[in-house]
């Protein structure tokens, strides 16, 4: 397996070329090996896959590794990410493994695991080239199935009974993914009749777009039903495995996560006065004048949904997100970061208003903001050698002040900048904010001059619109 699949929040790459299906199994060996050292006591794990073509056999591959080390593994079949993680909490496990690749494309796959990320990734990673498995057992495990999605879509019937019967006028992209495993039987068990459900067959080569509602053009579907039904109020879109979850509003504008976060926040601090609001470290100035003047502590955290709940528990917030569209709600739940559950948080806020979406993100204070812009980078080690560049030539500046938690972050008076390695992928991500056009501009301008070393002059102006 390619190195560069262990990343910091889960194992994700090309099947065949970066992550080869036969050594799914070694794989698996180190995943044990692994958890077992962090909890010696672990005598069960939960797995759960996507629909991709390639997720059952590397699911196959993987329990018979769990169970030959004498784990007994429950099988939940096709779910979305947050189902395992409902079922860790269920089952009261601490190993819970999906086989996913997210809202990646059809050739790639990956396991993201509970409450593994980070370092302990990089140990996995060690333990598998090095084959320094723990022992198989005597006595091995079994495997159970369990149908668990049924329990996860009572808990939510259960705890939004009150949206029995609403009448929501929304629509909803399931878009192949694991949402469609979900959103039928929740809208017909809530009695939702205006709901209108678009492709919510399981189909892991993604026929109709690539699976990340935050893509403008992933929406088309949702807009262009939006555009026809004028009875039709918004709309929300889910990536691959149900982790994050995008709305669009009646005329089309797809609410970034940082302006939903403040949505969900004034709702959270009307009954937690106070209460710590963690967003990550891409998200708009406007969030942190919106949170302080709600009255809540705001913290900011590198991006990525694992350091999100680590810093949620450190700072015990009840509430999180990332300007990706990952929300986290301790408030009322588990903390950790569910678009199905988002979604239900957004029908609740929007039932007791009886606003529009427009109308209810209205308060959020407009600035000149660019979207999150992806510039692929030659090859994976290139990407920490960029930001550090960076980095260094803002240090150097007398009129910047830089917030360095994950990448660089230059505050100018004239607006700000933000330069950070992907995690997931081979790119550096960048987003500038100003008050004015020319400020924008002008942030642009500075980010330009420092990573033009780096790249091709004409595709580094189109990467970030200059």
């Amino acid at each position: 397996m390619n190195d560069n699949i262990f990343r910091e929040y889960d194992i994700r790459g090309i099947v065949g070329d970066e992550l080869p299906i036969d050594q799914a199994y070694d794989l698996g060996q180190a995943i044990v090996t692994f958890l077992k050292k962090k909890h010696p006591h672990l005598t069960t794990m939960v797995v759960g896959r996507d629909g991709r073509t390639h997720s059952l056999p590397i699911t196959k591959h993987l329990m018979k590794a769990f169970i030959d080390h004498g784990l007994d593994v429950i099988d939940i079949g096709i779910v979305p990410t947050p189902v395992v993680y409902f079922a860790v909490h269920f089952f009261n496990t601490p190993g819970g493994v999906c086989i996913t690749a997210s809202h990646n494309p059809k050739e790639y796959n990956g396991v993201k695991m509970w409450a593994v990320w980070g370092k302990e990734i990089q140990e996995i990673k060690k333990i598998y080239h090095e084959k320094a498995f723990r022992d198989t057992s005597d006595k091995k495990g079994s495997i159970k199935d369990y149908a668990v999605i049924t329990d996860y879509i009572n808990y939510l019937t259960e705890k939004f009974a009150h949206l029995k019967n609403a009448k929501l006028d929304v629509v909803i992209d399931c878009g192949n993914g694991t949402a469609g495993t979900v959103f039928p039987e929740l809208v017909e068990k809530m009695n939702w009749g205006n709901v209108k459900l678009l492709f919510t067959e399981v189909d892991g080569t993604f026929p109709h777009h690539e699976a990340d509602p935050t893509v403008k053009k992933n929406m088309l579907s949702v807009k262009g039903e939006l555009d026809r039904s004028s009875w039709f109020k918004f709309g929300l879109g889910l990536d691959g495995d149900c982790d994050r979850m995008a709305p669009m509003t009646r005329s089309g504008f797809l609410v970034p996560g940082d302006q939903l976060l403040a949505l969900y926040a004034q709702k959270v601090l009307q009954n937690n006065p106070k209460a710590t609001v963690v967003f990550d470290i891409k998200s708009s100035g406007s969030l942190t004048e919106v949170l302080t003047k709600l009255g809540a502590n705001p913290v900011m955290s590198p991006s990525g949904h694992s350091i999100i709940k680590e810093q949620m528990i450190k700072h015990k917030a009840l509430l999180a997100g990332e300007l990706s569209c990952h929300f986290f709600f301790a408030d009322r739940y588990f903390g950790y970061d569910d678009g199905i559950y988002a979604a239900m948080r957004l029908f609740e806020i929007m039932e007791e208003s009886k606003e529009t979406l427009e109308t209810l993100i209205a308060s959020f204070p407009v600035k000149v903001s660019s979207p999150e812009f992806r510039i692929p980078c030659i090859c994976e080690e290139d990407k920490g050698i960029i930001v550090e560049h960076v980095k260094n030539i803002f240090a150097a500046r007398t009129d910047a002040a830089i917030i360095t938690i994950d990448g660089i972050r230059a505050q100018m008076a004239y607006g700000w900048g933000l330069v950070r390695a992907s995690n997931t992928q081979n790119v550096i991500c960048l987003r500038f904010e100003s008050e004015t056009k020319d400020g924008l501009k002008k942030v642009k301008q500075d980010f330009f001059e420092a990573l033009v070393p780096y790249f091709e002059k004409k595709k580094l102006k189109e990467g970030i619109d200059l």
